[in-house]
């Protein structure tokens, strides 16, 4: 059949003939569905002009839904040239291939150039903050610190250093405008608007056209996949107390674990079975100035080789050696793991005082309560890899009185804050899935009083004070903390689950009493 257009467009249709029935052939519609279409248009056929003569071989009616789509089917074809192709082929060319949605049913077809989808994002819904700073000066010269945090006098940027580390992640303000990055890249003539988002029950819903959101799906089934992915972190902070004699820390340059995890001196046929990572070796002669702690050693060692039972026996050998804390967190990707272990020291400073004007003077004090934490902090944030690395940044933080007597039980409120000293480390490390990260060095000088008596005599009224004594200590303990990162459901591991790596329901999911 060949059909002349008014507008000199020529749509040739040859449908290939078969024998119907005459009842067949009165349903054309029916008929179509069994048909194969050849197709030939110049490039000045509209998509329009194409879909209304197969409306009228067929019978079908057809409904278009938007404006958008009104603009695409008045665009010329470009040249079609169709051999032997079904109905649902023929709309698949012209409407899918010039990103329009189509539904084809009881002869309507039903045309549209946006559609409304919704994607589910489980995540919290609350703002993450955190700041991390350092700061070592070798200027003796003293400086008011002002309200704002920062040092006026000199220019501080020769005598200085500041490690500064902050943390701010509030998702669902960053993904609205990173869709909108995604939906307007300048490649289609729609510009869709902003998504809809509901932060509490994870629901992102966009209308867009067909290209902007296959767009949007494959990024957010991307950002799922990043987001999920959690860490193990398994951490042991053990503190040894050294000698008088060792005054440096514990040395590092000894430290070798054979393949039976024993401790192992000085020793050379066992140096195959350690094994060091070679991006995150820190020399034994860095170190920090300031109020920062001198690290002795950072070592990455396999998890295959190592065990903390053999630490434990090296580090005895630099003086009495306890574990301060055990903890096991379980961290999303690229969340922090805040881990805290010391006291917080109550005290209320006064901020107001008034004289009241009555028949008797009164004079009111208001306080507002304050507290400052002592003890050990650990901050520590994993990424993983595209190839199952994990990236950490770890910031260890240590803090103690200044002074001994600050360290006693007062019967009434702190009025002021007690002076502390501390001590703190920054480091970002990248470490394979199981490795242990060895971070040694913060070395802390705690002053105390050593007090001896004279049994029975000593308990003596008035003449028992001759037979006590006390005397001034100083004692250097050395914090080494033991961290192991682990990917859990990591491709291409058989670790995919806590069981899988040792933690057992029994163990850890016992019923109450």
């Amino acid at each position: 059949m060949l059909k002349f257009l008014p507008n000199n467009i020529i749509v040739c249709m040859a449908i290939i003939a078969f024998l119907l029935s005459p009842v067949l052939a009165v349903d054309k519609a029916k008929t179509c569905e069994h048909r194969t279409f050849n197709i030939k248009t110049n490039n000045k056929a509209t998509g329009a002009e194409l879909l209304t003569e197969l409306a009228d071989v067929c019978d079908f009616s057809i409904v278009v839904k938007d404006t958008e789509a009104e603009k695409i089917l008045a665009k010329n074809l470009n040249g079609i040239n169709i051999k032997n192709l079904s109905l649902d082929e023929v709309f698949q060319i012209v409407l899918n291939d010039n990103d329009l949605f189509y539904t084809y049913d009881k002869n309507f077809l039903k045309i549209s150039a946006l559609s409304t989808k919704s994607f589910k994002v489980d995540y919290i819904s609350s703002v993450r903050e955190g700041k991390a700073v350092i700061n070592a000066s070798v200027d003796a010269t003293p400086k008011e610190v002002g309200s704002n945090g920062t040092s006026s006098g000199a220019n501080l940027s020769t005598n200085q250093n500041t490690i500064s580390s902050n943390e701010s992640f509030d998702f669902w303000k960053t993904i609205s405008s990173e869709l909108m990055s995604v939906l307007n890249t300048g490649a289609e003539s729609y510009t869709a608007q902003t998504p809809i988002i509901n932060a509490s029950a994870g629901i992102i819903t966009v209308t867009a056209t067909k290209k902007q959101l296959n767009r949007v799906a494959e990024y957010i089934d991307l950002l799922k996949e990043r987001l999920h992915k959690q860490v193990l972190i398994d951490v042991s902070i053990l503190s040894v107390a050294l000698s008088t004699s060792n005054k440096t820390g514990v040395d590092w340059s000894k430290f070798q674990l054979s393949i039976n995890s024993t401790s192992m001196f000085n020793n050379s046929n066992n140096l195959n079975a350690y094994h060091k990572e070679p991006y995150a070796q820190v020399g034994a002669n860095d170190s920090l100035t300031g109020n920062s702690a001198v690290m002795n050693n950072l070592t990455v060692v396999n998890d295959a080789v190592f065990s903390i039972s053999g630490l434990v026996d090296f580090l005895a050998s630099n003086g009495d050696t306890r574990v301060v804390s055990s903890p096991k967190v379980l961290t999303m990707n690229n969340q922090q793991a805040l881990i805290t272990v010391g006291d917080n020291i109550n005290y209320r400073v006064p901020e107001d005082t008034t004289n009241t004007a009555t028949t008797t003077s009164t004079l009111t004090t208001t306080y507002t309560n304050y507290s400052i934490f002592i003890g050990i902090l650990l901050n520590i944030t994993p990424e993983i890899s595209e190839d199952n690395e994990i990236i950490l940044r770890i910031n260890p933080s240590v803090s103690n009185f200044k002074y001994s007597d600050d360290d006693t039980k007062t019967t009434n409120p702190r009025e002021i804050a007690p002076d502390t000293t501390e001590k703190k480390l920054s480091t970002v490390v990248k470490v394979k899935d199981g490795s242990t990260i060895i971070l040694g060095g913060l070395i802390a000088n705690t002053k105390g009083k050593e007090a001896s008596n004279v049994p029975v005599l000593s308990s003596i009224p008035l003449l028992g004070e001759a037979f006590k004594h006390s005397a001034d200590t100083i004692s250097t303990t050395e914090l080494v903390f033991v961290i192991t990162p682990r990917i859990i459901g990591a491709k291409g591991t058989d670790k995919t689950t806590l069981k899988d790596l040792g933690y057992s329901q029994k163990v850890y999911e016992q019923p109450l009493p």
